[in-house]
């Protein structure tokens, strides 16, 4: 399992885009913030108080091989463009690492018809790449689109969580309500589950589904099941 070092874009009196009443440089570094809550000993937070693009913060890093980097940005458009997506150096292949990130704003931060795109003309990207770091600028979505900003607001401790498990790195107990279980789905279907821990529910409508959301802080939606394995938890619920 590799370590996250994370960057927070802008700052250092740069805002960044600007939006809805936020800046990029506040938002994302409070999206850092959680991401080092969350994520404990295995993240370092890099300096929030500098702005890694105009000080060339990136080539002087001496990271552990084990680390990978992670550039938390937000992006700026015409009110109706929305969406994240994952940007790489130019000529490099998208990891698993990075395909993770880009299927997890797919689900969450949807919008962009292409969740991976390379770019050649970043300082960052390159900067990272002629250090042989790993390395992909995320941008969360449009700070220019109000459901964006609601989406990345209300869900920030989701996102933090999704960021540090497309690294493989475990998350500590989330902030609000009680994490009372995870939402189901299940493939070639369009039924969905409520697991408490105990027991498996199925939804009766949609309003269901927004309770359980409201009510439990933080739960996971949705984790994907095949038939099979639904009736192998129900029968290991069973025996339990």
């Amino acid at each position: 399992m590799p370590k996250l070092f994370v960057i927070a874009g802008h700052g250092a009196g740069d805002p960044g885009a600007c939006g809805n009443g936020y800046t990029e440089a506040e938002r994302v570094r409070a999206l850092a913030k959680r991401i080092k809550e969350l994520g404990g000993g295995n993240v370092i937070l890099g300096d929030l108080s500098r702005d890694y693009y105009r000080d060339n913060g990136v080539s002087t890093l001496n990271l552990p091989g084990e680390y990978e980097i992670v550039e938390l940005h937000m992006d700026a458009g015409v009110p109706t463009a929305r969406g994240g997506h994952v940007i790489i150096y130019s000529g490099y292949q998208a990891d698993d690492y990075d395909k993770a990130l880009a299927d997890m704003l797919a689900d969450i931060l949807p919008g962009r018809s292409q969740m991976i795109v390379d770019r050649g003309n970043l300082a960052n990207p390159e900067r990272a790449a002629m250090r042989g770091y790993g390395y992909r600028l995320v941008e969360f979505g449009f700070i220019t689109n109000a459901e964006d900003v609601k989406v990345f607001n209300s869900r920030m401790d989701d996102i933090a969580s999704e960021v540090l498990a497309a690294f493989g790195i475990k998350t500590g107990n989330k902030t609000g309500g009680e994490n009372m279980g995870c939402i189901l789905s299940v493939e070639g279907t369009k039924t969905q589950y409520y697991f408490d821990g105990q027991s498996v529910h199925p939804f009766t409508n949609g309003k269901e589904k927004t309770v359980i959301k409201k009510v439990c802080n933080g739960i996971t939606d949705s984790i994907k099941l095949t038939k099979d394995e639904l009736n192998d938890l129900k029968n290991v619920l069973k025996r339990s």
